[in-house]
Protein backbone atom coordinates (compact mmCIF):
# COMPACT_ATOMS: atom_id res chain seq x y z
CA UNK A 1 0.00 0.00 0.00
CA UNK A 2 0.95 3.44 -0.90
CA UNK A 3 -0.10 6.20 1.93
CA UNK A 4 0.27 9.59 1.05
CA UNK A 5 -1.87 12.48 1.16
CA UNK A 6 -4.28 12.74 -1.45
CA UNK A 7 -7.59 14.03 -2.67
CA UNK A 8 -8.23 9.97 -2.94
CA UNK A 9 -7.04 9.12 0.95
CA UNK A 10 -9.25 11.95 1.81
CA UNK A 11 -12.33 9.98 0.13
CA UNK A 12 -11.01 6.53 1.90
CA UNK A 13 -11.40 8.55 5.21
CA UNK A 14 -15.11 9.68 4.45
CA UNK A 15 -16.07 6.15 3.12
CA UNK A 16 -14.29 4.92 6.55
CA UNK A 17 -15.91 7.54 8.64
CA UNK A 18 -19.24 6.52 6.53
CA UNK A 19 -19.06 2.56 7.16
CA UNK A 20 -17.63 2.63 11.09
CA UNK A 21 -20.94 4.78 11.43
CA UNK A 22 -18.82 8.16 13.15
CA UNK A 23 -19.30 11.26 11.62
CA UNK A 24 -15.99 13.26 10.32
CA UNK A 25 -15.12 14.81 7.17
CA UNK A 26 -12.13 15.08 5.70
CA UNK A 27 -10.65 16.73 2.54
CA UNK A 28 -7.51 17.85 1.47
CA UNK A 29 -6.15 21.18 2.09
CA UNK A 30 -3.25 23.57 0.89
CA UNK A 31 -1.41 25.32 4.05
CA UNK A 32 1.25 27.82 3.85
CA UNK A 33 4.68 26.60 5.12
CA UNK A 34 3.97 28.67 8.79
CA UNK A 35 -0.01 27.36 8.87
CA UNK A 36 1.49 23.51 8.21
CA UNK A 37 4.12 23.96 11.12
CA UNK A 38 1.64 25.53 13.60
CA UNK A 39 -1.61 23.46 12.23
CA UNK A 40 0.20 19.77 11.97
CA UNK A 41 3.33 20.02 14.45
CA UNK A 42 4.95 18.35 11.70
CA UNK A 43 8.57 20.29 10.62
CA UNK A 44 8.91 21.67 7.14
CA UNK A 45 11.96 19.16 6.45
CA UNK A 46 9.35 16.43 6.40
CA UNK A 47 6.74 17.84 4.25
CA UNK A 48 9.59 18.16 1.69
CA UNK A 49 10.60 14.44 2.09
CA UNK A 50 7.19 13.21 1.64
CA UNK A 51 5.94 15.15 -1.06
CA UNK A 52 3.62 17.05 0.90
CA UNK A 53 4.99 20.67 -0.08
CA UNK A 54 4.54 21.95 -3.78
CA UNK A 55 7.28 24.12 -4.89
CA UNK A 56 4.69 25.35 -8.00
CA UNK A 57 2.15 26.57 -4.74
CA UNK A 58 4.51 27.38 -2.47
CA UNK A 59 2.21 25.82 -0.06
CA UNK A 60 2.04 22.17 1.47
CA UNK A 61 -1.04 19.72 1.50
CA UNK A 62 -2.81 18.16 4.62
CA UNK A 63 -5.69 15.95 5.12
CA UNK A 64 -8.21 18.43 7.14
CA UNK A 65 -10.32 16.12 9.39
CA UNK A 66 -13.57 18.21 10.45
CA UNK A 67 -16.32 17.20 12.59
CA UNK A 68 -20.22 18.63 13.03
CA UNK A 69 -20.64 21.77 14.96
CA UNK A 70 -22.61 20.12 17.79
CA UNK A 71 -19.76 18.01 18.81
CA UNK A 72 -17.22 20.16 19.95
CA UNK A 73 -14.13 18.96 18.45
CA UNK A 74 -11.34 20.74 17.06
CA UNK A 75 -10.24 19.39 13.41
CA UNK A 76 -7.62 17.31 12.97
CA UNK A 77 -4.89 17.89 10.19
CA UNK A 78 -3.12 14.95 9.35
CA UNK A 79 0.51 14.55 6.94
CA UNK A 80 1.78 11.93 5.06
CA UNK A 81 4.56 11.78 7.93
CA UNK A 82 2.05 11.27 10.94
CA UNK A 83 0.24 8.93 8.54
CA UNK A 84 3.22 6.68 7.63
CA UNK A 85 4.30 6.55 11.17
CA UNK A 86 0.95 5.41 12.74
CA UNK A 87 0.85 2.43 9.80
CA UNK A 88 4.08 1.43 10.26
CA UNK A 89 3.83 1.42 13.76
CA UNK A 90 0.50 -0.76 13.66
CA UNK A 91 2.18 -3.44 10.96
CA UNK A 92 -0.87 -2.74 8.79
CA UNK A 93 -1.27 -5.28 5.88
CA UNK A 94 -4.27 -4.91 4.68
CA UNK A 95 -7.24 -2.46 3.61
CA UNK A 96 -9.08 -3.81 7.03
CA UNK A 97 -6.40 -2.75 9.11
CA UNK A 98 -6.22 0.54 7.45
CA UNK A 99 -9.54 1.13 8.48
CA UNK A 100 -9.06 0.26 11.95
CA UNK A 101 -6.03 2.70 11.76
CA UNK A 102 -7.94 5.95 10.68
CA UNK A 103 -11.04 5.01 12.77
CA UNK A 104 -8.48 4.94 15.78
CA UNK A 105 -6.72 8.62 14.48
CA UNK A 106 -10.06 10.56 13.09
CA UNK A 107 -13.07 9.28 15.99
CA UNK A 108 -13.82 10.89 18.69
Amino acid sequence: MYIQVSKTFASFINDTAKKAGFEARARLVWLSEKSYSLLTGADMNDAIWDGDYSRDRQACRAILVEYPADYYASPIYLTTTRLVREFRRRRVTDAAGLRAMIQDLCEI
